[in-house]
Protein backbone atom coordinates (compact mmCIF):
# COMPACT_ATOMS: atom_id res chain seq x y z
CA UNK A 1 0.00 0.00 0.00
CA UNK A 2 1.28 3.37 -0.84
CA UNK A 3 1.91 6.06 1.65
CA UNK A 4 -0.54 8.11 0.11
CA UNK A 5 -3.34 5.73 0.23
CA UNK A 6 -2.42 4.67 3.96
CA UNK A 7 -2.56 8.33 4.69
CA UNK A 8 -5.94 8.76 3.00
CA UNK A 9 -7.11 6.03 5.00
CA UNK A 10 -6.08 7.21 7.81
CA UNK A 11 -7.46 10.44 7.91
CA UNK A 12 -10.68 9.03 7.00
CA UNK A 13 -10.49 6.63 9.58
CA UNK A 14 -9.61 10.14 12.12
CA UNK A 15 -12.93 11.89 10.86
CA UNK A 16 -15.52 8.88 11.25
CA UNK A 17 -13.35 8.45 14.62
CA UNK A 18 -13.81 12.33 15.29
CA UNK A 19 -17.87 12.11 14.61
CA UNK A 20 -18.12 9.46 17.04
CA UNK A 21 -16.80 11.40 19.98
CA UNK A 22 -18.86 14.56 18.96
CA UNK A 23 -22.27 12.38 19.02
CA UNK A 24 -22.16 11.41 22.57
CA UNK A 25 -19.81 14.56 23.55
CA UNK A 26 -21.41 13.92 27.57
CA UNK A 27 -20.57 9.96 27.74
CA UNK A 28 -16.79 10.85 26.00
CA UNK A 29 -16.20 13.44 28.95
CA UNK A 30 -17.65 10.92 31.57
CA UNK A 31 -15.27 8.48 30.35
CA UNK A 32 -12.28 10.10 30.57
CA UNK A 33 -12.23 11.23 33.95
CA UNK A 34 -10.08 8.41 35.03
CA UNK A 35 -7.39 9.30 32.83
CA UNK A 36 -7.90 13.06 33.46
CA UNK A 37 -6.96 12.46 37.20
CA UNK A 38 -4.74 10.35 36.62
CA UNK A 39 -1.91 12.38 34.33
CA UNK A 40 -2.72 15.32 36.88
CA UNK A 41 -1.42 12.82 39.52
CA UNK A 42 1.38 11.63 37.61
CA UNK A 43 2.47 14.89 35.93
CA UNK A 44 1.77 17.48 38.80
CA UNK A 45 3.75 15.49 41.22
CA UNK A 46 6.61 14.44 39.25
CA UNK A 47 7.25 18.29 38.29
CA UNK A 48 7.02 19.10 41.94
CA UNK A 49 9.77 15.98 42.90
CA UNK A 50 11.76 17.03 40.21
CA UNK A 51 11.40 20.98 41.22
CA UNK A 52 12.40 20.18 44.96
CA UNK A 53 15.46 17.92 43.90
CA UNK A 54 16.59 20.56 41.84
CA UNK A 55 16.39 23.11 44.67
CA UNK A 56 17.98 20.67 47.18
CA UNK A 57 20.31 19.59 44.98
CA UNK A 58 21.46 23.24 44.49
CA UNK A 59 21.73 24.19 48.22
CA UNK A 60 23.86 21.47 48.92
CA UNK A 61 25.88 21.78 46.06
CA UNK A 62 26.03 25.54 47.28
CA UNK A 63 28.26 24.34 50.67
CA UNK A 64 31.12 22.64 48.01
CA UNK A 65 30.50 20.38 45.88
CA UNK A 66 34.74 19.39 47.36
CA UNK A 67 33.35 19.34 50.75
CA UNK A 68 32.98 16.35 53.65
CA UNK A 69 30.88 16.89 56.27
CA UNK A 70 31.64 15.79 59.61
CA UNK A 71 29.19 15.78 62.41
CA UNK A 72 28.50 13.90 65.93
CA UNK A 73 25.61 11.91 64.64
CA UNK A 74 23.29 11.64 61.71
CA UNK A 75 20.83 14.30 60.13
CA UNK A 76 20.04 17.90 59.90
CA UNK A 77 22.25 20.06 63.27
CA UNK A 78 19.12 21.60 63.63
CA UNK A 79 16.78 18.50 63.74
CA UNK A 80 16.29 16.44 67.17
CA UNK A 81 18.47 13.50 67.35
CA UNK A 82 17.72 9.91 68.14
CA UNK A 83 18.10 8.49 71.80
CA UNK A 84 21.20 6.41 71.18
CA UNK A 85 23.20 9.58 68.91
CA UNK A 86 22.24 11.83 71.66
CA UNK A 87 24.30 9.93 74.10
CA UNK A 88 27.44 10.43 71.69
CA UNK A 89 30.31 13.06 72.12
CA UNK A 90 30.08 16.07 70.54
CA UNK A 91 33.11 16.99 68.34
CA UNK A 92 35.83 19.11 69.75
CA UNK A 93 36.59 22.19 67.68
CA UNK A 94 40.26 21.84 68.58
CA UNK A 95 40.70 19.32 66.17
CA UNK A 96 40.04 21.45 63.27
CA UNK A 97 43.69 22.24 62.93
CA UNK A 98 45.07 18.80 63.22
CA UNK A 99 42.73 17.32 60.53
CA UNK A 100 43.97 20.12 57.97
CA UNK A 101 47.37 19.43 59.42
CA UNK A 102 47.82 15.98 59.36
CA UNK A 103 45.58 15.30 55.89
CA UNK A 104 47.46 15.63 53.13
CA UNK A 105 44.40 15.50 50.69
CA UNK A 106 42.98 17.97 52.84
CA UNK A 107 42.64 21.74 52.20
CA UNK A 108 41.78 23.14 55.21
CA UNK A 109 38.68 22.83 57.70
CA UNK A 110 36.06 25.41 58.87
CA UNK A 111 34.32 24.80 61.70
CA UNK A 112 30.48 25.22 62.48
CA UNK A 113 29.25 26.08 66.20
CA UNK A 114 25.20 25.31 66.33
CA UNK A 115 23.54 27.69 68.74
CA UNK A 116 20.29 26.84 70.22
CA UNK A 117 17.62 29.00 69.72
CA UNK A 118 16.77 28.93 72.67
CA UNK A 119 19.10 30.37 75.39
CA UNK A 120 18.23 31.08 79.10
CA UNK A 121 14.39 29.97 78.92
CA UNK A 122 14.45 32.99 75.92
CA UNK A 123 14.11 32.36 72.35
CA UNK A 124 17.46 34.56 70.41
CA UNK A 125 15.58 37.51 69.13
CA UNK A 126 17.56 40.05 66.68
CA UNK A 127 16.10 43.68 66.52
CA UNK A 128 17.32 46.81 64.85
CA UNK A 129 15.99 50.11 63.24
CA UNK A 130 12.68 49.04 64.66
CA UNK A 131 12.62 45.73 62.83
CA UNK A 132 12.64 42.31 64.91
CA UNK A 133 13.36 38.52 63.54
CA UNK A 134 11.85 35.71 65.73
CA UNK A 135 13.14 33.02 62.98
CA UNK A 136 17.16 33.88 63.18
CA UNK A 137 19.53 31.36 63.45
CA UNK A 138 22.57 31.88 65.68
CA UNK A 139 25.76 30.44 64.31
CA UNK A 140 29.35 30.56 65.26
CA UNK A 141 31.71 29.95 62.69
CA UNK A 142 35.66 30.28 61.88
CA UNK A 143 37.09 32.98 59.88
CA UNK A 144 37.48 30.41 56.68
CA UNK A 145 33.86 29.00 56.70
CA UNK A 146 32.85 31.45 53.97
CA UNK A 147 35.80 30.49 52.09
CA UNK A 148 35.33 27.16 52.60
CA UNK A 149 31.91 26.98 51.24
CA UNK A 150 31.86 29.37 48.56
CA UNK A 151 29.80 31.71 50.21
CA UNK A 152 28.43 35.26 48.47
CA UNK A 153 28.41 38.45 50.13
CA UNK A 154 25.55 41.19 48.65
CA UNK A 155 27.44 43.99 50.77
CA UNK A 156 30.03 44.33 52.77
CA UNK A 157 32.99 41.38 53.64
CA UNK A 158 33.33 38.17 56.07
CA UNK A 159 34.70 38.41 59.77
CA UNK A 160 38.82 38.02 60.31
CA UNK A 161 40.89 35.43 62.07
CA UNK A 162 41.77 37.98 64.31
CA UNK A 163 38.19 38.57 65.17
CA UNK A 164 37.59 35.60 65.64
CA UNK A 165 40.37 34.69 68.30
CA UNK A 166 39.49 38.64 69.91
CA UNK A 167 35.98 37.21 70.40
CA UNK A 168 34.72 40.52 68.71
CA UNK A 169 30.94 41.43 68.97
CA UNK A 170 30.82 41.59 64.50
CA UNK A 171 28.12 39.68 62.33
CA UNK A 172 27.21 38.16 58.99
CA UNK A 173 23.39 38.58 58.11
CA UNK A 174 21.67 36.38 56.09
CA UNK A 175 19.57 38.38 53.07
CA UNK A 176 15.91 37.26 55.21
CA UNK A 177 17.61 38.84 58.42
CA UNK A 178 18.41 42.30 56.67
CA UNK A 179 15.35 42.49 54.96
CA UNK A 180 12.98 41.54 57.96
CA UNK A 181 15.52 44.31 60.40
CA UNK A 182 16.32 46.91 57.33
CA UNK A 183 14.12 46.86 55.09
CA UNK A 184 15.68 47.73 51.60
CA UNK A 185 18.18 50.34 53.77
CA UNK A 186 21.64 48.87 54.22
CA UNK A 187 22.75 46.63 56.57
CA UNK A 188 26.15 47.12 56.88
CA UNK A 189 27.75 48.96 59.27
CA UNK A 190 24.37 49.28 61.21
CA UNK A 191 24.30 47.62 64.56
CA UNK A 192 21.74 44.55 66.11
CA UNK A 193 20.92 43.29 68.92
CA UNK A 194 20.74 39.64 69.40
CA UNK A 195 19.06 38.62 72.69
CA UNK A 196 20.45 41.81 74.32
CA UNK A 197 23.89 41.91 73.12
CA UNK A 198 24.82 44.25 70.76
CA UNK A 199 26.81 43.13 67.56
CA UNK A 200 28.56 45.21 64.74
CA UNK A 201 27.00 44.50 60.68
CA UNK A 202 30.26 43.77 58.48
CA UNK A 203 29.12 41.66 56.02
CA UNK A 204 25.36 40.79 54.41
CA UNK A 205 24.98 37.05 52.51
CA UNK A 206 23.84 36.98 49.38
CA UNK A 207 20.27 35.64 48.76
CA UNK A 208 21.08 31.40 48.70
CA UNK A 209 19.84 30.12 45.46
CA UNK A 210 18.74 26.29 46.18
CA UNK A 211 16.61 25.65 49.04
CA UNK A 212 14.05 23.24 49.89
CA UNK A 213 9.90 24.25 49.05
CA UNK A 214 11.22 27.48 48.36
CA UNK A 215 12.87 28.11 51.82
CA UNK A 216 16.80 28.01 52.13
CA UNK A 217 17.48 28.48 56.36
CA UNK A 218 20.94 29.96 55.41
CA UNK A 219 18.91 33.00 54.67
CA UNK A 220 17.60 33.36 58.02
CA UNK A 221 21.39 32.96 59.92
CA UNK A 222 23.53 35.80 61.75
CA UNK A 223 26.63 34.34 61.81
CA UNK A 224 29.16 35.98 64.47
CA UNK A 225 32.69 34.66 65.25
CA UNK A 226 32.97 31.27 66.54
CA UNK A 227 34.98 32.78 69.84
CA UNK A 228 32.40 35.43 70.66
CA UNK A 229 29.56 32.40 70.70
CA UNK A 230 31.31 29.83 72.89
CA UNK A 231 32.20 32.76 75.41
CA UNK A 232 28.12 34.53 75.28
CA UNK A 233 26.65 30.78 74.63
CA UNK A 234 28.22 28.68 76.41
CA UNK A 235 25.56 25.62 75.77
CA UNK A 236 26.47 25.56 72.12
CA UNK A 237 28.38 22.83 71.62
CA UNK A 238 26.95 20.84 68.57
CA UNK A 239 29.78 21.34 66.59
CA UNK A 240 30.33 20.78 62.39
CA UNK A 241 33.13 20.53 60.63
CA UNK A 242 33.26 21.51 56.80
CA UNK A 243 36.36 19.30 55.54
CA UNK A 244 37.72 20.93 52.23
CA UNK A 245 39.17 18.65 49.78
CA UNK A 246 42.13 19.13 47.74
CA UNK A 247 40.72 19.44 44.12
CA UNK A 248 40.04 16.15 42.78
CA UNK A 249 40.95 14.44 45.65
CA UNK A 250 37.36 14.07 47.84
CA UNK A 251 37.09 10.53 48.31
CA UNK A 252 40.76 10.46 49.54
CA UNK A 253 39.98 13.00 51.76
CA UNK A 254 36.87 11.82 52.88
CA UNK A 255 39.29 8.29 53.96
CA UNK A 256 41.66 10.65 55.97
CA UNK A 257 39.13 12.37 57.61
CA UNK A 258 37.66 9.32 59.26
CA UNK A 259 41.00 7.96 60.09
CA UNK A 260 42.06 10.97 61.42
CA UNK A 261 38.65 11.13 63.57
CA UNK A 262 39.32 8.30 64.59
CA UNK A 263 42.29 8.51 66.37
CA UNK A 264 41.23 11.85 68.01
CA UNK A 265 37.85 9.83 69.82
CA UNK A 266 40.23 6.86 70.80
CA UNK A 267 38.55 4.13 69.01
CA UNK A 268 39.42 0.98 68.82
CA UNK A 269 39.74 -0.95 65.68
CA UNK A 270 36.82 -3.10 66.09
CA UNK A 271 34.50 -0.33 67.26
CA UNK A 272 32.13 1.51 64.78
CA UNK A 273 32.45 5.14 64.25
CA UNK A 274 30.60 7.16 66.61
CA UNK A 275 30.59 10.14 63.90
CA UNK A 276 28.57 10.65 60.67
CA UNK A 277 30.69 11.87 57.41
CA UNK A 278 28.39 12.69 54.02
CA UNK A 279 29.14 15.07 50.97
CA UNK A 280 26.65 16.79 48.90
CA UNK A 281 26.48 13.80 46.66
CA UNK A 282 25.55 11.54 49.39
CA UNK A 283 22.81 13.96 50.53
CA UNK A 284 21.52 14.31 47.16
CA UNK A 285 21.38 10.49 46.83
CA UNK A 286 19.62 9.62 49.86
CA UNK A 287 16.98 11.97 48.80
CA UNK A 288 16.93 10.37 45.46
CA UNK A 289 15.97 7.56 46.97
CA UNK A 290 13.23 9.11 48.53
CA UNK A 291 12.35 10.68 45.71
CA UNK A 292 12.17 7.36 43.81
CA UNK A 293 9.71 5.49 46.76
CA UNK A 294 7.35 8.88 46.68
CA UNK A 295 7.74 8.94 42.47
CA UNK A 296 6.81 4.39 42.77
CA UNK A 297 3.97 5.35 44.80
CA UNK A 298 2.69 7.95 42.59
CA UNK A 299 3.22 5.98 39.79
CA UNK A 300 0.96 3.35 41.29
CA UNK A 301 -1.73 6.09 42.19
CA UNK A 302 -1.87 7.06 38.40
CA UNK A 303 -1.73 3.76 36.65
CA UNK A 304 -4.91 2.75 38.74
CA UNK A 305 -6.39 6.18 37.64
CA UNK A 306 -5.57 5.23 34.23
CA UNK A 307 -6.95 1.62 34.77
CA UNK A 308 -10.34 3.02 35.58
CA UNK A 309 -10.15 5.23 33.12
CA UNK A 310 -9.06 2.60 30.91
CA UNK A 311 -12.53 0.59 32.06
CA UNK A 312 -14.44 3.44 31.35
CA UNK A 313 -13.50 4.07 27.68
CA UNK A 314 -13.79 0.50 26.99
CA UNK A 315 -17.51 0.62 28.50
CA UNK A 316 -18.23 3.47 26.03
CA UNK A 317 -16.30 2.14 23.13
CA UNK A 318 -18.81 -1.20 23.45
CA UNK A 319 -21.54 0.88 23.65
CA UNK A 320 -20.44 2.59 20.96
CA UNK A 321 -19.94 -0.36 18.31
CA UNK A 322 -23.19 -1.79 19.73
CA UNK A 323 -25.24 1.14 18.31
CA UNK A 324 -23.29 1.62 15.08
CA UNK A 325 -23.75 -2.58 14.29
CA UNK A 326 -25.75 -1.35 11.25
CA UNK A 327 -23.09 1.41 10.13
CA UNK A 328 -20.13 -0.93 10.38
CA UNK A 329 -22.02 -3.82 8.51
CA UNK A 330 -22.93 -1.17 5.14
CA UNK A 331 -18.85 -0.28 5.52
CA UNK A 332 -17.90 -3.90 5.38
CA UNK A 333 -20.97 -4.53 2.46
CA UNK A 334 -19.18 -1.47 0.63
CA UNK A 335 -15.86 -3.47 0.86
CA UNK A 336 -14.23 -1.73 3.68
CA UNK A 337 -11.65 -4.58 5.12
CA UNK A 338 -11.35 -5.23 8.90
CA UNK A 339 -8.29 -3.53 9.49
CA UNK A 340 -9.91 -0.14 8.55
CA UNK A 341 -12.84 -0.93 10.86
CA UNK A 342 -10.72 -1.81 13.68
CA UNK A 343 -8.18 1.30 13.02
CA UNK A 344 -11.37 3.31 13.27
CA UNK A 345 -12.27 2.02 16.48
CA UNK A 346 -8.96 2.14 17.77
CA UNK A 347 -8.47 5.78 16.82
CA UNK A 348 -11.42 6.69 18.68
CA UNK A 349 -10.60 5.11 21.40
CA UNK A 350 -7.16 6.59 21.46
CA UNK A 351 -8.56 9.84 20.63
CA UNK A 352 -11.07 10.16 23.66
CA UNK A 353 -7.95 8.88 26.04
CA UNK A 354 -5.69 11.29 24.34
CA UNK A 355 -8.02 14.11 24.67
CA UNK A 356 -7.87 13.08 28.48
CA UNK A 357 -4.73 13.20 28.73
CA UNK A 358 -4.45 16.44 27.00
CA UNK A 359 -7.19 18.02 29.61
CA UNK A 360 -5.02 16.56 32.62
CA UNK A 361 -1.76 18.43 31.50
CA UNK A 362 -3.67 21.70 31.22
CA UNK A 363 -4.74 21.12 34.56
CA UNK A 364 -1.61 20.40 36.25
CA UNK A 365 0.10 23.53 34.14
CA UNK A 366 -2.71 25.66 35.98
CA UNK A 367 -2.15 24.38 39.31
CA UNK A 368 1.79 24.14 38.44
CA UNK A 369 1.38 28.22 37.55
CA UNK A 370 -0.60 28.63 40.69
CA UNK A 371 1.54 26.70 42.92
CA UNK A 372 4.81 28.85 41.81
CA UNK A 373 3.19 31.53 42.56
CA UNK A 374 2.94 30.89 46.00
CA UNK A 375 6.22 29.56 46.16
CA UNK A 376 8.34 31.17 43.09
CA UNK A 377 11.75 29.68 44.01
CA UNK A 378 9.61 25.79 44.13
CA UNK A 379 9.42 24.80 40.06
CA UNK A 380 6.26 23.07 39.39
CA UNK A 381 5.33 23.55 36.04
CA UNK A 382 5.25 19.93 34.23
CA UNK A 383 8.88 20.36 32.18
CA UNK A 384 8.41 18.92 28.10
CA UNK A 385 9.63 15.45 29.39
CA UNK A 386 7.12 14.75 31.62
CA UNK A 387 4.13 16.17 29.19
CA UNK A 388 5.59 13.66 26.46
CA UNK A 389 5.38 10.85 29.40
CA UNK A 390 1.83 11.79 30.61
CA UNK A 391 0.75 12.18 26.85
CA UNK A 392 2.10 8.84 25.80
CA UNK A 393 0.44 6.93 28.70
CA UNK A 394 -3.27 8.46 27.88
CA UNK A 395 -2.49 7.48 24.45
CA UNK A 396 -1.29 3.85 25.33
CA UNK A 397 -4.32 3.49 27.80
CA UNK A 398 -6.73 4.43 24.88
CA UNK A 399 -5.30 1.66 22.26
CA UNK A 400 -5.10 -0.94 25.03
CA UNK A 401 -8.83 -0.37 25.89
CA UNK A 402 -10.24 0.27 22.65
CA UNK A 403 -8.52 -2.77 21.09
CA UNK A 404 -11.36 -5.17 22.46
CA UNK A 405 -14.15 -3.67 21.44
CA UNK A 406 -12.52 -2.58 17.61
CA UNK A 407 -11.39 -6.14 17.32
CA UNK A 408 -14.75 -7.16 18.00
CA UNK A 409 -16.47 -4.32 15.25
CA UNK A 410 -13.70 -5.45 12.52
CA UNK A 411 -14.95 -9.53 13.04
CA UNK A 412 -18.99 -8.60 12.78
CA UNK A 413 -20.59 -10.07 9.81
CA UNK A 414 -21.93 -7.60 7.21
CA UNK A 415 -24.93 -9.69 6.74
CA UNK A 416 -25.96 -10.35 10.50
CA UNK A 417 -24.74 -6.86 10.80
CA UNK A 418 -27.36 -5.32 8.26
CA UNK A 419 -29.88 -7.14 10.00
CA UNK A 420 -29.34 -5.74 13.48
CA UNK A 421 -31.66 -3.59 15.01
Amino acid sequence: MSLRRWGTMALESWRLAAAGIRAQPLRSSLAVMGVVIGIVTLTLVTSVLAGVRGQVALLFREFGSDNIFAFHRRGDPYSPSSQAEAQRRVLDPAWAEPIARLGDDIREVGVQLIVPTVVGGRALTARANGGEADRALVEGLSANFFEVTGAEFEAGRPFTAVEVAAGARVAVVGSNIAQALFGRGASVGKRILLGGTEFFVVGEAAPRKGGFFGENRQDNVIAVPYGTARRLYPSADETVFYIRAEPGRRDAARVEAEAILRRLRDLPPEAENDFHLSTADQIIAQLDQVSALIGLVTLALAAVSLGIGGIGIANVMIISVTERTREIGVRRAIGAPRREVMRQFLLESAMLSLAGGALGVLISWALGALLFLVAPALASVPPLWVVAAGLTASFATGVVAGYGPARRAALLDPVEALRYE
